[in-house]
């Protein structure tokens, strides 16, 4: 008896366990817009550190079963809202949730590393994030990079010119090298993208220089930035630490668009538009008192311009080129949807736009398959396809040398009783400079032609998964292939061509380049009491292939393109690199109940671009931000959040391919071929240059978060700055790079952010940022020296100790001033705002617009050089002092022969983007198209509406050196900035 009384016992037991570990309660409930009242589809539903969780329906409505007896708290979350807590348990099991618009964006999730995102109220950083509402919401951009201005506190953006197609730099928080490049790296869905300035060769026909005066276009204008879902910009080396050699300048991490759970949705958008000049500077009217003075008696000169005058007509080159409407139109097709286990988001876009100046052009033809796939319950996986081809046409404007080809240039020195339009086909010989324009806008070829392809992929693995931890392996990576082909042709028949000894000059150009990229990580979340800790571990490898093939060929037969048909035939550059890179990395996370987060971690690099290719090197980071707002003690019902911030961290650039060997040049050697060695000596021993950043910031939210405020403070300091060495004569060579110099840039950025009245039928959001840098050149290395730009006669730029490498300086001489000239400007600002502003009236009418304002920063305007030495600028004959002198030989400041004349103060306001848009109401779409048609949105929007500046030159954000670090203020000539006009209709289906 007594051992059947002890089975029953036991098995009694044992079910009451089992039923007590099985017992759960149901939570159900339904989470709808607090101002709308519309469901919120897909809102989030999660057991408070844990991974237990739910997802709202279409109808915003959930069911949650919660494991045990107790009481627990739900967080509750959906995209753009502010998340709410509820404790809820068996007695209160029903939820009725009404979220409000995240005005201030706190609850934004920000990717910020390699495995890593973070909610935006608790980042340690200042991460600039950019939504697709706001990259392309107010109006089309033809570039995402274009689309960034005025959006980004800390960023300066500056372009080439107008033509289509782009040409844009980016430099975040300052000059990060004297002589590498200040671009930030570009990753798209994880894929380390080129975003090249890519040679077209313009520079090398038209004489102008090097390549860095091509005029050309960066890669980032291949992308379609409708298909952008968000835009994170990690601004310096505290935040971008994790992303090691490449980061030195920023990291700008794009996440395109994934398809959702759902029906299949159908959304098509047609933007149609037109493009004008924003600003034409107008030309001086000529007349025979201003002919007896400009031009001199010799050789009857005089008297030949005279008739000239009194027979010819009167044209206005300026408006003859640059006035011309151009035709935008812009395309996009759309089709996502899915289900639990795939989602998808496929999209297709047609971009064709005409340039303000004839047979100039930008076509893009994008198509894009991003797919996630739901393989087990423990594996997912993503991938991103993108095909892209574009083609350009960006005509002949900027700098030239004796060729003629550049607008701008070569119709400063043409009087308007000129007529250089061709008679019967024949284009008449230009007396005034060595080319007729109108005969190179109406036959000379600046083309250039792109394929790209970029593959992502994303892999999660679930490893392990309990209540309180998870462990998870992520391997992701990418490939990026880009074919560039170029040709530039100027026909033997040309004015400067006939003057030649072989009329006729073609060069043909193909650039390949292939990246690659891998990672993989381990990714633990865990629970350390109140603590919830994230570690991360993992490895990257990066590889980049490229190769450069330029042929040329002169003395063309007429009407031929082929280089065959050349008499002179050249190999112009054969370039071709390779360069292997790998890094591992460990990050730990720790975030106390959302009241203290705290980050550290480091990464090792290694590089073959090194001197010491197996060396690797160590980039540490750390940050803390203390919530005190969600601390009990904490009782303010004005200020909901306050978080003051702190975060150091270290990054490298990439040293330049090739620094560490000694070049070899063809010679030809008593008739035979063989090489010599370059002046210039390889350094085996250089590494890469370094920063260091130190950030201190605070955020907070006020009136129920619909107030937002954030200050930061920084201090970057870039160390190992490679600088030509010279050489002792005895070496044999000249110079040797080396690392040196040492830069520091400290700087503010403010911004104040939020909902003005938020009502049911107004709604008014505003924001307004604010940003300065300072730069110094602490250490230089090797003697005080002056370059950039085109010498101290128009004004060039001083590299000396205690200086910024942006100071304008020029004739005459100042023995007082390191570098024995005059210091004349600088090109920093001395600081930028912009004002951005969404209106929303009874949901259905929506108006934005957004304002720039620089203030300082000086501009060297060689395009008033240009005009003032041919007697073409506007009020160039005018005589404001009464002293018998025209003003345009009396440019201030006297005694006006000085660079100080072409130094000008950029200042400027400019109206970026308006847009105004209407929703028609779903009941009323429904209605009139029998539920075939969900939604219809037509509207009218406009970018580069108004410039409001005393700058004499197109645009002052212009330069012919605009991808440059330094001297990259430099305006000579170029494409007239565009006024873009649009309307649009979009249909969802």
């Amino acid at each position: 008896m007594r051992k059947a009384y002890k089975l029953k016992a036991v098995l009694a037991l044992f079910f009451l366990s089992v039923g007590w570990s099985y017992a759960q309660y149901t939570v159900t409930g339904i989470v709808t817009d607090a101002r709308t009242g519309e469901p919120l589809i897909g809102a989030n539903v999660l057991i408070r550190n844990t991974t237990t969780g739910t997802i709202a329906n279409l109808d915003g409505r959930f069911t949650l079963n919660v494991p045990g007896n107790n009481e627990v708290v739900l967080v509750i979350s959906s995209l753009g809202y502010l998340s709410q807590n509820f404790t809820v348990s068996q007695s209160n099991n029903n939820l009725q949730v009404a979220l409000r618009e995240d005005a201030t964006n706190l609850e934004e999730v920000v990717v910020t590393g390699l495995a890593s995102s973070v909610k935006r109220s608790n980042l340690a950083n200042a991460v600039s994030s950019v939504s697709s509402r706001e990259l392309t919401g107010t109006t089309t951009i033809q570039t995402t990079d274009g689309a960034l201005y005025g959006k980004i506190a800390g960023a300066t953006i500056r372009s080439n010119g107008g033509a289509p197609g782009g040409g844009l730099s980016i430099q975040l928080r300052g000059i990060s090298s004297l002589s590498g490049a200040s671009q930030p790296l570009i990753i798209l869905d994880g894929v380390y993208i080129n975003n090249s300035f890519q040679r077209t060769g313009r520079a090398a026909v038209t004489g102008a220089g090097a390549s860095n005066q091509d005029d050309g276009s960066n890669r980032l204008a291949d992308l379609n930035p409708a298909d952008i879902e968000t835009i994170e910009v990690l601004k310096g080396p505290s935040a971008a630490a994790i992303y090691g050699t490449r980061a030195n300048a920023g990291v700008i991490i794009i996440t395109t668009k994934r398809g959702a759970e759902g029906k299949t949705k159908v959304s098509l958008a047609q933007d149609i538009g037109f493009a004008q000049p924003l600003r034409l500077l107008g030309v001086d009217d000529w007349s025979e008192e201003k002919i007896n003075f400009f031009f001199p008696e010799a050789n009857n000169r005089r008297q030949i311009e005279l008739q000239r005058f009194r027979e010819g007509n009167r044209i206005d080159y300026e408006d003859y080129f640059y006035n011309n409407t151009a035709l935008l139109s812009n395309t996009r097709l759309t089709v996502t949807g899915g289900n639990e286990k795939t989602k998808f988001f496929v999209s297709g876009n047609i971009t064709s736009e005409d340039g303000t100046v004839r047979r100039t052009g930008f076509d893009r033809y994008s198509i894009r398959a991003n797919i996630d796939h739901k393989i087990s319950n423990s594996i997912r996986l993503g991938v991103s396809s993108n095909y892209i081809n574009t083609n350009t046409d960006r005509g002949f404007t900027g700098n030239q040398n004796n060729s003629g080809a550049s607008i701008g240039y070569n119709i400063a020195y043409v009087p308007n009783y000129f007529d250089l339009r061709p008679v019967n086909g024949i284009y008449p010989n230009n007396p005034y400079f060595v080319e007729n324009p109108i005969a190179v806008t109406d036959h000379a070829i600046n083309n250039s032609e792109v394929n790209r392809f970029v593959q992502a992929f994303n892999l999660d693995v679930d490893l392990l998964k309990r209540n309180n931890s998870f462990l998870k392996a992520n391997i992701a990576g990418g490939l990026d292939f880009l074919q560039n082909s170029t040709m530039i042709y100027l026909p033997e028949f040309l004015q400067s061509q006939q003057a030649s000894a072989n009329p006729g000059d073609l060069l043909v150009g193909k650039q390949e380049s292939f990246n690659t990229n891998f990672q993989a990580a381990l990714v633990y979340n865990w629970n350390l009491g109140q603590v919830n800790m994230n570690s991360q571990a993992g490895l990257v490898r990066l590889d980049f292939n490229n190769s450069t093939l330029f042929n040329r060929g002169r003395g063309l037969v007429p009407g031929q393109t082929n280089l065959r048909q050349a008499a002179v035939q050249e190999i112009n550059e054969n370039f071709n690199s390779e360069i292997q890179e790998a890094g591992v990395f460990l990050q730990q996370e720790a975030n106390w109940e959302d009241k203290v987060i705290g980050t550290v971690g480091i990464r090792w690099d290694k590089s073959t671009l090194n001197g010491n290719a197996n060396q690797f090197y160590a980039f540490p980071r750390a940050s803390l931000a203390v919530n005190i707002a969600n601390f009990d003690f904490f009782t303010s019902t004005i200020v909901n959040q306050l978080k003051p911030r702190i975060a150091y961290g270290e990054t490298a650039g990439p040293v330049a391919f090739g620094n560490i060997y000694t070049p070899l040049i063809g010679a030809n050697i008593g008739g035979l071929l063989g090489s010599v060695v370059s002046s210039q000596v390889g350094n085996e021993r250089i590494f890469p240059e370094t920063a260091t950043e130190l950030e201190f910031g605070v955020d907070a939210g006020l009136f129920n978060n619909r107030l937002g405020i954030e200050a930061t403070y920084y201090i970057k300091n870039t160390q190992n700055n490679i600088q030509n060495l010279n050489l002792s004569p005895a070496a044999g060579v000249n110079t040797t790079p080396s690392n040196e110099a040492e830069l520091q840039n400290k700087g503010i950025e403010l911004g104040i952010s939020g909902t003005i009245v938020d009502k049911s039928d107004f709604r008014w959001f505003s924001r307004v940022l604010y940003w300065r840098n300072r730069v110094n050149l602490t250490r230089l290395g090797i003697p005080t020296y002056t370059a950039g730009a085109f010498g101290s006669g128009l004004g060039t730029f001083l590299y000396a100790q205690g200086f910024p490498p942006t100071t304008i300086v020029g004739t005459p001489a100042d023995p007082n001033v390191p570098g024995g000239f005059t210091i004349w400007g600088d090109a920093q600002p001395d600081f930028n705002m912009s004002f951005y502003n969404t209106i929303s009236l009874k949901k259905n009418l929506e108006l934005s617009f957004l304002v720039d304002w620089r203030q300082g920063g000086d501009n060297i305007n060689l395009t008033s050089f240009l005009t003032d030495s041919g007697g073409t600028t506007n009020g160039w004959f005018n005589d404001d002092n009464g002293d018998g002198i025209p003003n345009g030989r009396q440019r201030p400041p006297a005694p006006h022969n000085n660079a100080a004349r072409w130094v000008q103060d950029a200042s400027f306001v400019k109206v970026r983007e308006i847009g105004l848009y209407y929703t028609f109401p779903r009941t009323q779409v429904a209605n009139m198209f029998g539920g075939a048609l969900e939604n219809i949105k037509i509207g009218a929007s406009a970018n580069n509406v108004f410039l409001f500046t005393k700058y004499e030159g197109y645009d002052p954000e212009t330069s012919t050196f605009g991808a440059q670090s330094v001297a990259n203020n430099v305006d000579i000539a170029p494409y007239p900035t565009p006024r873009r006009i649009f309307f649009h209709i979009t249909l969802d289906f």
